[in-house]
């Protein structure tokens, strides 16, 4: 159920400090006193306020979709959480396939395998938007996890909040959010996400919770959807009702595993054993004979993951039991609202072919 107030934790020392320290540093940027560049394209920024867990890779996977079958040029514009390669900038061309971007981080393999769309990666998202309006014809860039990184100008701010773990709990430090919920003030739009582990009543008490913090931001409600499973590799489909006739060993590397055992819950799969790792984990053979053991132990007779945790699965993972990764992807309501506002506040107006295209003047 849905933490409305912080319970505890946000009080004390280390969580007031780091508060303090990100509402400073917002300060700075506020008055001018630390750079914000500008690149030639629009900008979304795609981010949240907890460490993990908000849904934010499959939600950016909708918009991108979404803004493409509007007449978008879209890229994504990411830091490259995790990531083994060590180019400054690395610019990845539409079409490529996810197998030559193991060394760019899970995020960027997952958008590898959903989108094609051009991708800059960089801790400078300025430089990596900048070579990518050089070589690509771009008009709107997606700007990953992008709501801490002020040093890129935005024209729209969305802010995903996790609707069934709004306040960021989770296991390990930090605890809870990278910055306080009166942070919001800046963002445009805010998206509950999750919103089918949530009763409709606790969701509407979160909306209040957020128009308290940012009376003009637009709200909207997203949920995940399991639309079945996938056998790796081959990624041979699997029926939501096959796998629940199972016994699978269950694990992850999430921000908040219960988001994928609770899914697997709702689909009425029973997992024999459940394991989960830390976040973004970059498996080892050692961790994939920790698996097999466990599923020998509690005669399992296969094994399901999330798509992140199999593009972090050693190429040549020997793992006896088949192996399976839930497909799943976001569900926005009323997504042709959210659409045309995000439209509307870019400025897009529509031509004469029917294609819509972007104005060359930005709002002041």
């Amino acid at each position: 159920m849905a933490q409305l107030l912080p319970l505890s934790g946000l009080a004390s020392g280390t969580a007031a400090l780091w508060i303090a320290g990100a509402r400073l540093r917002t300060a700075f940027y506020g008055a001018g006193l630390f750079r914000r560049r500008r690149l030639q394209a629009r900008v979304i920024s795609v981010g949240n306020l907890a460490w993990g867990g908000a849904g934010k890779t499959p939600f950016t996977i909708w918009l991108a979709e979404r803004l493409q079958r509007s007449g978008l040029s879209v890229s994504i514009l990411t830091r490259g959480y995790g990531r083994a390669s060590r180019e400054r900038i690395k610019v990845l061309p539409p079409g490529i396939t996810w197998e030559q971007t193991r060394q760019d981080g899970d995020e960027v393999q997952i958008y590898v395998r959903h989108l094609r769309l051009p991708i800059g990666i960089s801790r400078s998202r300025f430089e990596a938007g900048t070579v990518l309006e050089r070589t690509f014809s771009v008009d709107t860039h997606l700007l990953d996890d992008g709501f801490q990184h002020l040093t890129l100008e935005r024209d729209l701010d969305m802010v995903l909040v996790d609707a069934s773990n709004p306040w960021g709990a989770r296991r390990g430090w930090p605890v809870l959010l990278r910055e306080g919920f009166s942070s919001l003030r800046r963002a445009h739009a805010i998206v509950l996400t999750r919103c089918e582990l949530v009763e409709r009543a606790r969701i509407e008490k979160l909306q209040q919770t957020m128009r308290s913090y940012n009376p003009d931001a637009r709200c909207f409600l997203a949920s995940t959807k399991l639309t079945q499973f996938a056998a790796w590799p081959g990624n041979t489909p699997i029926s939501i009702e096959n796998m629940a006739a199972r016994r699978p060993l269950a694990f992850c590397g999430l921000g908040n595993p219960q988001n994928f055992l609770g899914t697997l819950s709702r689909a009425q799969v029973n997992p024999a054993a459940k394991f989960s790792f830390a976040d973004h984990r970059k498996y080892i053979d050692k961790d994939v004979a920790t698996l097999c053991k466990l599923a020998k132990k509690k005669h399992a007779d296969c094994i399901v993951t999330t798509e992140k945790d199999i593009v972090n699965l050693p190429i040549a993972a020997a793992i006896e039991l088949p192996l399976y990764w839930a497909m799943i992807e976001s569900v926005v309501e009323d997504e042709d609202e959210l659409i045309s506002w995000i439209l509307k506040k870019l400025q897009i107006t529509g031509s004469n072919d029917g294609q819509i295209k972007a104005s060359t003047a930005r709002s002041k």
